[in-house]
């Protein structure tokens, strides 16, 4: 039996629903001609109104178990016809909502473990009802440096963190007041039991149809990785000469990370501005993004300062998959680049750029298979589950992802249908997004500006080994970053 409630008033809608679970986006029902149940013992359905306010907590029970909770979004034009029952159409979406509309965050993440970092921001957002899910990656301890979270939601900052360690992240409502989020690697996902192609399987899991499709519309074969700053791979050293009245030094590039300082050849102590707005004292100050190094002390005329640190410069990052490049050429009889190149100025590194390309031409880096399973009265999966399809046709023999369910629920006999869809390429993203390159990407790094910089392509190969797939050999741009007026060395 269904049962809905809105701000504790339990309510009936007199048509079926449709529950849209996805990896990504925020998961959403339409409640149809909704009305209080209060209504029914009178039968007056013209006299009354009813107007849930928005942000309206809902939750949706079946058979006193928790299947949906969220807040009322919107709803449809509602009659105001005296002649006509008063009932509304209304909009839910479950509580993902509130990580990319809740308040924006204003830290900096530095020199934080992944864990740490999505600790960080998972934190900053509890009170909204999200937890620390299940973290499963093998990278949730590698460093990310520094990272800017101003004026992101915390939707963006957790895609982020996703995009820079291949993970996939997604949501799972615990109750109605708690919302863990969940990353894993693709590898370590949930497995469920394979789906076999006998008819047997099909009537033991009342499995209405498998349809498949695949699609190219977002496959490449070259990925190209640009940032206007990222950490530049050689340190640079500069020397100043004080000139008695001033405590300010301009280096030539950003500083990323000011290493050392040394005062007539003597070791100085170094802090961030942050850190001395807090109290703490050092001989020099400077800020992350910035290229300006303040001195506690005003020295004399004539004294020798040097400095060492970790310029911010701009990143170019190429990723090739030479085996599908000669695939295409050789069948079309052309050249078989297929390329994309995307600005991520949210990465700080050259290897934060060469991850992400990376992962683009791992799971875009073919084309994408969608097998869509239906089901009636029997849940197989949740958002994030792998699954492998021992299926008739050798190019559908693989591992899936399942990043799309719909429940159906017809109110009237209690009878749910499940739709999933499952990706082949593990691809967390829906069709509308497909070369939306900037999307929650425009701004990343600490600081904004201009840079004197160039870059040199060496061209070395890696190797990526895909699931259920050959090993390929994958060209890899490693960039060396100088200033102009600046020794570049190996």
């Amino acid at each position: 039996m269904i049962k809905i409630f809105i701000n504790n008033e339990e309510v009936l809608c007199d048509k079926n629903i449709d529950i849209n679970e996805e990896m990504l986006a925020t998961s959403s029902t339409i409640l149809k001609n909704c009305y209080p149940k209060s209504w029914e013992n009178d039968k007056d359905y013209v006299s009354r109104f009813y107007f849930p306010k928005d942000y309206s907590k809902c939750l949706i029970f079946n058979d006193n178990e928790l299947i949906f909770c969220g807040v009322v979004k919107n709803t449809g034009d509602i009659s105001l016809n005296p002649r006509e029952p008063h009932y509304c159409d209304l909009q839910v979406l479950d509580f993902k909502t509130f990580l990319s509309e809740g308040e924006t965050l204003d830290f900096v993440i530095s020199n934080k473990t992944i864990i740490e970092a999505i600790e960080m921001v998972v934190g900053a957002v509890s009170q909204y009802g999200f937890v620390v899910g299940n973290i499963k990656s093998t990278k949730i301890y590698d460093n990310i440096g520094a990272y800017s979270t101003l004026n992101k939601t915390a939707y963006d900052v957790l895609q982020y963190l996703a995009n820079i360690t291949m993970c996939r992240w997604f949501t799972r409502m615990v109750d109605e007041n708690t919302v863990a989020i969940d990353f894993y690697d693709s590898d370590l996902m949930v497995e469920q039991d394979d789906i076999e192609y006998t008819q047997e399987y099909f009537e033991e899991n009342n499995i209405q149809d498998i349809t498949y499709s695949y699609s190219t519309n977002d496959y490449r074969n070259k990925q190209i990785m640009l940032s206007n700053e990222v950490y530049g791979n050689i340190d640079y050293n500069e020397t100043f000469i004080a000139n008695g009245y001033n405590n300010t030094f301009n280096t030539t590039n950003k500083i990323a990370v000011l290493k050392n300082v040394f005062v007539n050849n003597v070791a100085a102590s170094i802090a961030t501005i942050e850190d001395k707005e807090i109290g703490i004292v050092a001989d020099f100050y400077y800020s992350v993004g910035t290229n300006v190094i303040e001195s506690e002390d005003i020295y004399t005329a004539g004294t020798n300062i040097e400095v060492q640190y970790t310029p911010i410069v701009k990143g170019r990052q190429i990723i090739t998959n030479n085996i599908e490049v000669n695939r295409i050429g050789n069948q079309t009889g052309r050249k078989g680049v297929i390329s994309r190149y995307e600005l991520r100025n949210d990465a700080l590194s050259s290897e934060e750029l060469n991850n992400i390309g990376q992962s683009y031409i791992k799971y875009k880096g073919k084309p994408e298979i969608i097998l869509k399973v239906s089901t009636y009265n029997n849940d197989l999966y949740s958002i994030g589950n792998l699954v492998y399809f021992n299926a008739p046709l050798d190019d559908l023999k693989r591992q899936y992802m399942v990043k799309k369910k719909t429940t159906h629920i017809i109110a009237s006999t209690g009878t749910i249908f499940y739709t999933y869809e499952l990706s082949s390429s593990y691809n967390s993203e829906s069709s509308i997004n497909y070369f939306d390159n900037q999307r929650a990407k425009a701004s990343g790094n600490i600081k904004s500006g201009e840079f004197i910089t160039r870059n040199i392509d060496i061209e070395n190969s890696a190797t990526i080994i895909f699931n259920n797939v050959s090993i390929i050999e994958v060209e890899t741009g490693n960039i060396l970053n100088a200033g102009l007026n600046a020794p570049l060395n190996n």
